[in-house]
């Protein structure tokens, strides 16, 4: 009897099985002798879950009677019969299995496969973790077998790694966690074991809440808000309940004791008033160009903030007033404590008058002519921008102007003008000849104008053909034919030109005008 090669290989599932062949029939060639398919190559213990085992001798001839094979399993005790093609396992321990099956002309095959089994573990930590703070406090777990793990904690609500079995925590928090161990490696994935940890805070951070501002005369009580069954300790002498009455100002500090023998500490400040300082005077006098401004700001702002309401609705530290009046201000502090004073505002009158608005003057038109801004006269000092103590001002160019002008009381009032050099006026401009003869002189026909915004001009020769074109103030002609071929004769040309311009400085355009002329080339 021949034997095949002990060492052909099959696999399916998870891992390949080792086939060991007996009385091969010539079947040579690699995949196509009976073997071990299995549904995996790894198990749970205890999951109570069966892993499936079968012959697969279909891959070796497709057209046998399976009914006439027979097959004997090894391990027999283990499997769900031991003479079956198809078998159901549930180990204990990590097992070979085998199996020999003969086919119907009396060949002899072989086949094993490892199942691995991994162990029933349970995960160690904690069922309850109460720290004074969970602030950098660690959490910690274990498994009770020597597998290697992956780990996750759920949720990873203030964890510093959720993927570790000892997490720090991060943050002041009670939270219940679950954490799970599952096998590391090929098939460990779904053995895994889980445990729950309650996270307790049993005494985070305490606080007695910002410094106080009272009146005088209040009681302030400073109550931390926790249990009675703590230990109480103020900065008080012999002050030991969990609330404290305070009339005095001063900075006072508490110690707490939980009875897990957390401590925390805190201090607060009370400040008792009879109200804001201020130093306001009894009276002041201003003018009314700049009004009176009245300053209201307690001399002391460390019992702020403070909230103003003046007689002229104001609401801020300052206020201007524009008339003579008795001013009141009321201002509160941030204990509610309130002052209120009153003063006498004598408020003096200011020189009231106009510079002309914002103007356009045409300075080009006008050459040498002075323009005049002027102020009434009768005050008692006029003082403007370029030293000119006169009421009038000449100018002669575009700028920004100004005047102080003062009165008897001392009151000045000072104004603005900004003067702009705009001509309102179109200009078209168009000579009557040139001279295209190369001297350098006169050589172009140029479009000349201002103000000009929108311009059509066209130039005809004697029979009424247009020679040239042009759309802008500066275009210019050589004198050459329509298709630059050629320079025109030396004759009388006619021009018609259609433009618009601007009528004021805002950019209000003018309807269309026309004009008409001639031009003569010489040469």
């Amino acid at each position: 009897m021949k034997y095949a090669s002990p060492n052909v290989r099959r696999s399916i599932g998870w891992l390949p099985a080792v086939v060991v062949l007996l009385c091969s029939l010539g079947q040579e060639a690699w995949g196509q002798l009976p073997y071990i398919a299995t549904s995996q190559n790894y198990y749970c213990a205890e999951s109570g879950d069966e892993v499936s085992m079968y012959c697969n001798v279909l891959a070796y001839d497709p057209n046998t009677n399976v009914d006439e094979w027979t097959f004997a399993w090894s391990p027999a005790e283990e499997v769900s019969d031991a003479t079956a093609q198809s078998v159901t396992i549930s180990p204990d321990n990590t097992t070979v299995y085998s199996v020999e099956m003969v086919a119907p002309d009396g060949s002899v095959y072989q086949d094993e496969i490892t199942i691995t089994v991994y162990p029933v573990f349970s995960v160690i930590t904690d069922a309850e973790v109460a720290m004074c703070s969970t602030v950098g406090g660690q959490l910690s777990a274990s498994v009770d077998v020597a597998n290697a793990m992956d780990w996750q904690w759920q949720p990873a609500t203030g964890l510093s790694n959720a993927a570790i079995p000892n997490p720090q925590v991060l943050e002041e928090l009670t939270q219940t966690y679950t954490v799970t161990a599952t096998i590391s490696g090929l098939g460990g994935a779904s053995c895994s074991a889980s445990a729950q940890v309650d996270l307790i805070s049993i005494f985070p951070d305490m606080e007695l809440g910002d410094d106080v501002v009272a009146c005088s005369e209040e009681t302030v009580t400073l109550d931390p808000g926790l249990p009675v069954n703590y230990t109480y300790d103020w900065t008080v002498d012999g002050a030991t309940l969990p609330v404290l009455d305070v009339t005095a100002s001063g900075t006072y500090g508490l110690t707490v004791t939980s009875p897990e023998g957390c401590v925390n500490s805190d201090a607060i400040t009370v400040t008792f008033t009879d109200g804001p300082v201020l130093q306001i005077p009894d009276s002041a006098t201003g003018c009314a160009s700049a009004g009176l401004i009245v300053d209201a700001s307690p001399v002391d702002g460390s019992t702020g903030p403070f909230a103003y309401l003046w007689s002229n609705g104001s609401n801020s530290a300052t206020a201007t007033f524009y008339e003579s009046t008795v001013a009141q201000v009321l201002v509160t502090d941030a204990g509610g404590c309130t002052t209120t004073a009153t003063m006498a505002l004598e408020v003096l009158p200011s020189p009231e008058f106009d510079l002309p608005s914002d103007s356009a003057l045409c300075f080009e038109d006008f050459p040498g002519v002075q323009h005049q801004l002027s102020v009434p006269a009768g005050y008692a000092s006029y003082q403007w921008m370029n030293g000119s103590t006169l009421p009038s001002l000449s100018i002669d160019g575009p700028g920004v102007y100004s005047v102080v002008v003062a009165n008897e009381l001392g009151c000045t009032t000072e104004r603005y003008v900004t003067v702009i050099d705009f001509c309102s006026e179109p200009l078209l401009f168009i000579p009557t000849a040139f001279t295209p003869d190369g001297d350098g002189l006169n050589e172009v026909l140029r479009v000349e104008g201002r103000n000009l915004v929108q311009l059509d001009f066209k130039l005809y020769n004697r029979w009424g053909n247009l020679v040239w074109e042009a759309d802008t103030i500066g275009d210019y002609w050589h004198g050459q034919s329509p298709n630059k071929t050629h320079y025109v004769q030396d004759e009388m040309y006619l021009w018609k030109a259609k433009y618009r311009h601007y009528t004021d400085p805002s950019g209000q355009l003018s309807p269309w005008f026309q004009a008409t002329g001639s031009v003569r080339i010489i040469r």
